[in-house]
C-alpha cells in the first residue's frame, strides 16, 4: 500500500463564470460625410497610433459646396454693408437692417459649416491598438455614418462576472480574478475586481462585478471566451488526495497505518491475525474534510502531519488488516 502524510496547502474559497473579455477601449470608425475612398494605407490587424492616417475620402462634392457657401456669404456681407449705410441716411428702417445683418451672420455660420467638413476627408486613428476587420475596398463610396472598421486597444482587458446574490455581500473591490482557457487548467491572467455595482438586478438577483486584466503582451483577445475564477478568500489547511477517503454512509473516513501497538491501542483489542513482523495495520478513522478542489480535500479535522495515510484500494481494506509499508507519491498541488 502507498502512504502519504497530510501536509500543508492553500486552498481557495471561490466561485467559477464563464464570461468573455472585451477591449476597454474599442472605437468603431465611420466616415462623417458621404464619400469615395481615395486612399487607404491601413491593414487589417495593423498596429496604429492616435492621429494616423486610416483612409481618406475625396473632396469633390465637399469642395463644390463650400464654394457656393462662400459666394453667399459674400454676397449677404455687401448686402448688410449696403443696408448698414442705408439705415445710418435714413433711407431704410432699422428693421430692414437688422434683417440683412443676421442673413449675413447666417451665411457665415454656414460657410464655417461647410469648411469644417473638408476635415472630415481624413480619419484618424483616434486611440493606439489595431485595426479591426475593415467593411469596404479603396474605391468604395460610404455613406455618413456607416461603419468602415473599428480601432482595439487589447493592452488592458475586462470581464463581467454575474454573481449570486447570496455570495454579493462577500464582493469587494481588489479581489483576485482568476483567467483560464476553457478545457484548459494552466492559469493564462490573473487580475482584480475593479467594479461592483451599487444593487442587484432585480429579476435575475445577480451582482454585476468587473474585474481588468493588464494584457501587455497581447496575448489575450477582445470577445474572448474564458473561464473566471473570483477568489473570495484563501486559506491555508491540511491537505489529503482524494483517493485517500473512503465515503460510507455520507460520512468521510481514512485509513492509518499504524504500528501493531499504535493499532491495538486504537481500536482497543488485539490484531487478529497477529501481524506479521515488521508490517503495518490499517484502522480505519473518521475526519472532516472540507471542498474538494483539483483532486486535493482540506482537513478541517481528524488527521495531523504525522499520520501516514493509506492511499488507494480502500475497498480492499478493514480496521485491523496487515500492510506492507510503502511510499507515496507526492499530493496534487492545487491551482494557484
Amino acid at each position: 500500500m502507498k502512504l502519504v502524510s497530510p501536509r500543508s496547502q492553500l486552498f481557495e474559497d471561490s466561485a467559477e463564470y464563464q464570461s468573455t473579455l472585451e477591449a476597454i477601449r474599442e472605437v468603431k470608425l465611420a466616415a462623417e460625410i458621404d464619400g469615395r475612398i481615395v486612399a487607404m494605407p491601413m491593414q487589417e490587424g495593423q498596429r496604429v497610433k492616435p492621429g494616423q492616417l486610416l483612409f481618406r475620402l475625396d473632396q469633390v462634392q465637399q469642395q463644390a459646396s463650400t464654394s457656393a457657401a462662400a459666394s453667399e456669404a459674400r454676397k449677404d456681407v455687401l448686402n448688410a454693408e449696403r443696408y448698414i449705410f442705408l439705415n445710418d441716411q435714413g433711407a431704410v428702417s432699422t428693421k430692414e437692417r437688422d434683417f440683412y445683418i443676421t442673413q449675413a451672420l447666417q451665411s457665415r455660420d454656414q460657410l464655417r459649416s461647410t469648411q469644417a467638413t473638408l476635415g472630415y476627408k481624413n480619419v484618424l486613428a483616434p486611440i493606439p491598438g489595431q485595426v479591426g476587420s475593415i467593411n469596404a475596398k479603396l474605391g468604395d463610396v460610404v455613406r455618413a455614418g456607416g461603419v468602415v472598421t473599428s480601432v482595439i486597444d487589447n493592452s488592458i482587458l475586462w470581464v463581467r462576472l454575474d454573481v449570486a446574490g447570496e455570495d454579493a455581500y462577500r464582493v469587494r473591490q481588489g479581489l483576485p480574478v482568476l483567467l483560464r482557457v476553457p478545457g484548459r487548467s494552466e492559469l493564462v491572467a490573473r487580475g482584480a475586481v475593479s467594479f461592483v455595482a451599487p444593487s442587484l438586478d432585480k429579476e435575475r438577483q445577480t451582482l454585476l462585478v468587473k474585474a481588468t486584466f493588464a494584457n501587455a503582451q497581447g496575448s489575450l483577445r477582445n470577445n474572448q471566451r474564458v473561464n473566471a475564477t473570483l477568489v473570495f478568500d484563501q486559506a491555508t489547511s491540511l491537505a489529503i488526495p482524494a483517493q485517500a477517503v473512503l465515503l460510507q454512509a455520507g460520512k468521510t473516513f481514512v485509513f492509518l497505518a499504524l504500528t501493531p501497538q499504535e493499532a491495538r491501542q486504537r481500536l482497543g483489542r488485539e490484531i487478529e491475525p497477529p501481524p506479521p513482523a515488521g508490517s503495518l495495520v490499517a484502522v480505519q478513522v473518521p475526519v472532516t474534510l472540507g471542498t474538494l478542489q483539483a483532486g486535493v480535500y482540506p482537513v478541517e479535522a481528524g488527521l495531523q502531519t504525522s499520520d501516514a495515510v493509506i492511499l488507494g484500494n480502500l475497498a480492499q481494506l478493514r480496521s485491523g488488516l496487515a500492510v506492507r509499508r510503502a511510499t507515496g507519491a507526492p499530493l496534487p498541488q492545487t491551482r494557484p
